[in-house]
């Protein structure tokens, strides 16, 4: 069993075809990567709503995978009412395990999705007529 590629897996962020500037969050089983202080720059330098939209949206995104965490913790209920004791910890494992990497991906993901809504509000802010 092979692990899946990443892009096809998450999907490719298209705020990047914008050519807007801003940095690729890329992809991996540990949802985006770690936000440095250069991406933080590179966003709130950004004038282009729609990527930053788009970038936000994208991030947003990964609250899905949240799925995972669901479906093991019905697994292990399941298991463990059919009295198959050995595959519900098995199950159980494999959730926590989930949960693990679920949890950092949001985290890496919220940290990106509030900078861009950090400077969409800017946007408004400064855009905004009287």
């Amino acid at each position: 069993m092979s692990i899946p590629n990443p892009a096809g897996m998450w999907g490719r962020p298209t705020y990047v075809d914008r050519r807007a500037g801003l940095p690729d969050m890329g992809a991996s089983g540990m949802g985006p990567r770690p936000l440095e202080s250069t991406d933080v720059d590179r966003i709130m330098a950004c004038d282009d709503a729609l990527a930053l939209a788009e970038l936000a949206a994208y991030a947003r995104s990964y609250f899905a995978v949240g799925g995972s965490v669901i479906l093991g913790v019905t697994a292990t209920v399941a298991l463990a009412t059919l009295g198959r004791r050995g595959a519900a910890v098995a199950a159980m494992v494999g959730t926590g395990l989930s949960a693990t990497v679920v949890m950092e991906a949001r985290r890496r993901a919220r940290q990106w999705e509030a900078i861009a809504q950090a400077r969409l509000t800017v946007l408004a802010a400064t855009h905004t007529s009287v």
